[in-house]
């Protein structure tokens, strides 16, 4: 029985944009916050061939925000995690996890790269290796109930952050977050990357979506740089 349509076809896709998102090689880099929804929402998308980058084991403190954080994988690699919530869903997944993304990593391989870190050089060595490549990078950040997503094409992120002559190891990573911020900004993040390979809108580099849980106002674009 062909249980993909059963799984993943309640949805208003066609049939030809349920097959490219399936047959696309997404790489997902962190597991935490972010990185976490955005593998869930490829999983229910129907994506079936994805890798994920992450060094980091579960803690106690990660509870809190991180969906695949429980007390079975407890001190246990996140990229374990990782494979084991994707066989539950999808066990034709063709899921590749490795715990090392740096400059010596093969990118060459995937069609899109999305971000799940909260560590500023991860971001920029992200948004250079996808800039050479020609590959969209999808950035997506959040903070305590505040995020942002965009994607990076052509688009260079020192200028979109203001980084040039600026030392970014004094940048520190996010040291607190509510778990409806990180779900809506990896949400938002994976609904950017399937506009992007569907040819529908999409809101691309200068250009951010910005939301804030505690604003009467949710959700607004800024230009960044």
């Amino acid at each position: 029985m062909n249980f993909y349509k059963f799984k993943f076809l309640r949805n208003p896709l066609t049939k030809n944009q349920q097959e490219k998102i399936r047959k696309t090689k997404f790489t997902i880099v962190g597991l935490g916050g972010t990185g976490g929804f955005i593998l869930e929402n490829l999983l229910r998308l129907g994506a079936e061939n994805i890798i994920v980058f992450d060094h980091d084991r579960f803690e106690l403190s990660n509870f809190n925000r991180q969906t695949l954080a429980t007390d079975e994988f407890l001190d246990i690699p996140k990229v374990h995690a990782a494979i084991a919530r994707a066989k539950t869903i999808n066990k034709n997944i063709n899921l590749k996890t490795f715990r090392k993304f740096d400059e010596d990593t093969d990118i060459n391989t995937t069609d899109m790269l999305l971000d799940g870190t909260d560590n500023l050089e991860s971001k920029l060595l992200m948004a250079r290796m996808a800039r050479d490549k020609k590959i969209p990078y999808v950035f997506c950040s959040a903070q305590s109930t505040r995020g942002m997503v965009t994607i990076f094409t052509t688009y260079k992120f020192e200028k979109a952050f203001q980084l040039a002559g600026k030392d970014i190891d004094n940048f520190s990573s996010c040291s607190s977050i509510m778990c409806p911020a990180a779900s809506l900004a990896g949400t938002l993040a994976v609904s950017q990357a399937m506009n992007f390979l569907l040819k529908k809108p999409i809101t691309k580099a200068p250009n951010a979506i910005f939301f804030d849980l505690y604003k009467k106002e949710i959700f607004w674009k800024a230009k960044l740089g």
